[in-house]
């Protein structure tokens, strides 16, 4: 008699087969049915469900016989489970595993032998389902499949149960825990409702934070650097020109002065845009928003602004629906100011200006669009953020002070309007923004 070697992983396979808690428990009708379906099918006379521990195959079903276990080194399903498909042993006489084998030489006589290797979801053979005759015979390959399906359901059957067993082990621990949740349900509601409202301040807070802080870093940007540099150059050029004017030429005196020109100009673009960034930051709870005329307010925001535009010989009109929006009037003008102004410093000479509107829903869309220099691709999706720097100098040289369009998404924002822009560069911009329709 040949006795069976050990799989490769015989400690973590019985460490598998305990886990299942199925060993020397009770028959079970569900396999039960799978044995006797595997006797009547193939017409033998014995078949078994075992399964193989340290020292034994133990049978947790069986049909046709009443033996409950056999020592393992006398088990021929301790040959099987070496095996992944179904083992099949025609005649046990002519097999020298088996020939001496006691449980062939003696009761039951065995002489056909074919089992099916039950095979855990993780790999590891535990066990068997197989099918006993005391005559030679064949196994068809039909046969063959119905086994291995058959102890396919074994497995299902076992992982069920195991989850059954569980279920009722762990049932005394869940209703303790059931409980527990129970009779603090109330409290953590009430904490659960305090901490979203917490998290949804604290969302708010840092966002205003991280917004106040950007604020303050192009605030003291503008004041370390882009203030500075046209109060340098106005100093340099007046205090130049204070003391060398006997020695310049009319025309040096006139260069000179256009250059202090020039910066005297920079400088109060800048300090009125930081004027009316602070007083909006300051005021901009208190807006009044009420029905005004469109095409009177873009009228008197291009009267502002005409000079600007002649001076740099750049056309500027309007197509203006009459159409009421509901507005506040001075944040309304001082935006359709910033744009037209903006789109002024970028055309060149030559170019054109318009300013347009249509209905659209319950919003009224403005649109100023210019035939200038356009926004390079790499700043355009940054034009209103306030904590990045994305000015660049006009077709002038006129020098930006960054703060104009983030000021004017903020008050468009405010009125529940929408901004955007579009731009191709030496073609032009359009910068669109929508305002609500007055009742």
């Amino acid at each position: 008699m040949e006795i069976a070697a050990l799989p490769d992983n015989e400690e973590q396979r019985l460490k598998r087969l305990r886990e299942y808690d199925i060993l020397d428990t009770a028959q079970e009708a569900s396999f039960d049915s799978i044995t006797r379906i595997i006797s009547k099918t193939l017409s033998v006379p014995i078949s078994l469900m075992s399964l193989v521990d340290e020292h034994r195959q133990w049978c947790k079903s069986y049909y046709g016989i009443n033996i409950r276990e056999t020592p393992r080194d006398m088990a021929v399903c301790s040959h099987a489970i070496l095996h992944d498909e179904v083992m099949v042993v025609p005649n046990a006489l002519e097999d020298k595993r088996f020939r001496d084998n006691p449980l062939v030489t003696g009761a039951p006589s065995i002489r056909f032998y074919a089992s099916a290797p039950l095979i855990t979801p993780d790999g590891f053979k535990i066990g068997t389902l197989c099918a006993i005759d005391r005559k030679p015979r064949k196994l068809s390959e039909d046969h063959m499949l119905l086994m291995q399906e058959l102890a396919g359901i074994v497995i299902d059957e076992m992982e069920l149960r195991k989850a059954r067993h569980d279920a009722l082990k762990n049932n005394e621990i869940l209703e303790i825990k059931i409980a527990e949740l129970m009779d603090t349900q109330e409290r953590l509601e009430l904490q659960g409702g305090e901490l979203v409202e917490l998290a949804e301040n604290e969302a708010w807070l840092k966002g205003e934070l991280s917004r106040e802080i950007a604020i303050k870093d192009r605030f003291f940007s503008i004041i370390a650097h882009d203030l500075k540099s046209p109060f340098n150059a106005l100093l340099g050029f007046s205090d130049f020109l204070a003391k060398r004017a006997d020695m310049l030429s009319p025309k040096e005196v006139v260069e000179y002065a256009s250059m202090i020109n020039v910066s005297s100009n920079t400088l109060y673009d800048l300090l009125e845009n930081l004027l009316e960034w602070g007083r909006f930051q300051m005021e901009k709870g208190n807006m009044q928003a009420v029905p005004l005329n469109l095409p009177n307010l873009v009228e008197e925001s291009i009267s502002l602004m005409k000079t600007s535009a002649s001076n740099k010989n750049v056309a500027l009109s309007s197509q203006i629906p009459d159409v009421t929006v509901k507005a506040d009037r001075n944040m309304i003008l001082l935006v359709i100011r910033n744009l037209i102004s903006n789109a002024i410093k970028f055309t060149p000479s030559g170019g054109r200006i318009e300013v347009r509107a249509e209905r659209k829903g319950d919003m009224v869309e403005i649109s100023i669009s210019d035939t200038g220099v356009g926004i390079a691709p790499g700043i355009l999706t940054d034009t209103f953020a306030i904590d990045k720097k994305t000015t660049t100098p006009g077709t002038d040289g006129e020098i930006g002070t960054g703060l104009g369009l983030p000021l004017c998404k903020e008050m468009v924002e405010l009125h529940k309007g929408q901004i955007r822009v579009e731009s191709e560069q030496e073609k032009g911009t359009t910068f669109h923004f929508t305002l609500p329709k007055a009742a």
